[in-house]
């Protein structure tokens, strides 16, 4: 059971076609199945390196707030 609430949601998620979904889509009836793969796959690939970017940058961020950790409770007391 909870693997078909997981599909349903999974599927209400994905459902929405957006202006990346309908450019595959456009791409897939104006030059073939190829064309309109290779477009979802693009668009893939920069969503995972925007997450991958936003992932690092959170790392920084808490690797440097850590090293300065003494700072930031003398100047917060």
């Amino acid at each position: 059971m909870d693997f078909v609430k997981g599909m349903l949601i999974g599927l209400s998620v994905a459902a929405p076609v957006g202006p990346i979904g309908l450019l595959c889509i456009n791409r897939t009836l104006a030059h073939g199945r190829l064309a309109g793969f290779a477009s979802g796959l693009g668009a893939a690939t920069a969503d995972a390196l925007y997450g991958l970017i936003a992932r690092l940058g959170f790392t920084a961020i808490t690797h440097f707030l850590l090293e300065q950790q003494m700072w930031i409770r003398l100047i917060g007391v």
